[in-house]
């Protein structure tokens, strides 16, 4: 069962690293309507990109070449032994996604749609199940949970290969399905980089990423109109009155300037599936999966007034990528190449908790392909692995306590501690 699951992921992950492509989706007939009426759904229009075949644009073609021997990344530091240890605490083949309620209750997604309550010490179980209504073709499939204001928050892919935000009431901790209410409904152009990450930022606002639509080299991102909701994060403000629902968070940078953008934060990236905030500095750190030579982290310092391009596709990494005029870009914080079995990172968080002092303001992430965990320090510019060979990260949070969980999506949840 572990296998099979790290299979289906490792093809959706490496896809996105390495830049395979498929046609537009056919959009199917059997996705539940579940938009409260009183409630407007915020609809992203896909990008478009020039009406010839995949395999004969120049991003394509980029994306086929080798990558240069003297490519500028970041070292990294293997492994001699382990730093810290893990700690298998839920056992949920295809594990995806996770989130904690203030109480403590975690809720956990698989990539097919199921979604587990899981409180420590006791096996998870079954209270909500979207896999009749969730696709899981290449990136797709239950990609973003988060919980506020006695709500669940899924991003998630439909039927009709859109992507979807959801609001679920918890009523006596359990979803309410039949009370769901449809926040945003993005119309994917393929169904690879779909980004899918969930998250309140520190002031209250809702942000979450939409890749940029998938094909090698992002052929949808170049020469597109400024700050396209697809390829970016997102800002919004939320209320609750009486029910969930979205808008363009007021000071987002690119209000009014082009359809689309006023949602938009940063833009310039490729598939963004994971991202969080430092919850001491308020900084935001952004993970982008990378095409066939780099990965890259980007850290923006808290506070800041968005509005940053973070390069994709005109670079990769700080390498140049695809000629097209951009003023200004900001380049990555740390980027390491696709060697020693690393292709495809997963964000993660600063450590803040107590019981692993050796990693305290670290940023700890992951990398899928190479079954990793590492760590970077923003004072050194070191860039470590800490572990390898457990898991197959696809997730990291942070729990009530400040302890670090890694969703692993062969076996479950994990909680790091000290070796």
């Amino acid at each position: 069962m572990g296998r099979f699951a790290a299979a289906l992921i490792a093809c959706s992950l490496v896809v996105s690293a390495c830049g395979d492509s498929d046609a537009a989706p056919d959009p199917s007939s059997d996705v539940a309507t579940t938009s409260a009426d009183d409630v407007s759904t915020i609809q992203l229009e896909r990008p478009t990109r020039a009406d010839i075949p995949w395999d004969e644009t120049p991003e394509h073609i980029r994306s086929n070449e080798r990558c240069p021997d003297d490519l500028p990344v970041d070292s990294v530091v293997p492994v001699n032994e382990p730093a810290v240890s893990l700690n298998h605490v839920a056992e949920i083949p295809e594990a995806s996604a996770l989130a904690f309620a203030p109480d403590g209750t975690a809720f956990v997604g698989t990539r097919g749609g199921s979604i587990f309550r899981w409180v420590k010490g006791s096996q998870p179980d079954t209270v909500l199940d979207l896999t009749g209504v969730t696709s899981t073709d290449r990136d797709q499939g239950l990609l973003g949970l988060a919980v506020a204001e006695g709500y669940l928050f899924v991003n998630r892919t439909d039927r009709a290969d859109d992507s979807v935000v959801e609001a679920y009431p918890l009523i006596d901790g359990e979803p309410a399905m039949d009370e769901v209410v449809e926040l945003l409904r993005a119309d994917q152009p393929s169904r690879e980089h779909n980004g899918g990450d969930l998250v309140f930022g520190p002031d209250g606002h809702l942000y979450l990423t939409v890749g940029d639509g998938g094909g090698q080299g992002g052929p949808f991102m170049t020469g597109r109109q400024e700050a396209h909701a697809f390829g970016s994060l997102l800002r919004f403000a939320i209320s609750f009155d009486p029910l969930p629902a979205l808008r363009a968070a007021p000071d987002n940078p690119f209000i009014g300037s082009a359809p689309g953008s006023d949602y938009t934060w940063v833009w310039g990236l490729r598939h963004p599936y994971r991202f969080s905030f430092d919850s001491t500095t308020g900084d935001l750190w952004i993970s982008d999966v990378g095409q066939q030579c780099v990965e890259e982290v980007t850290m923006l310092p808290g506070g800041g007034t968005g509005g940053e391009h973070l390069g994709w596709n005109a670079f990769a990494g700080n390498e140049p990528f695809i000629e097209q005029a951009i003023e200004t870009h900001t380049p990555p914080t740390f980027s390491y190449g696709h060697r020693d079995g690393l292709c495809a990172v997963i964000g993660g968080h600063v450590y803040r908790g107590g019981t692993l002092p050796e990693l305290d303001g670290k940023y700890v992430f992951g990398d899928f392909c190479g079954r990793a965990l590492l760590a970077f320090d923003p004072e050194t510019g070191t860039l470590q692995e800490i572990e390898r060979g457990t898991v197959s990260p696809v997730g990291f949070v942070i729990g009530p306590d400040g302890s670090l969980y890694v969703v692993d999506i062969a076996q479950g949840v994990w909680r790091v501690e000290p070796a």
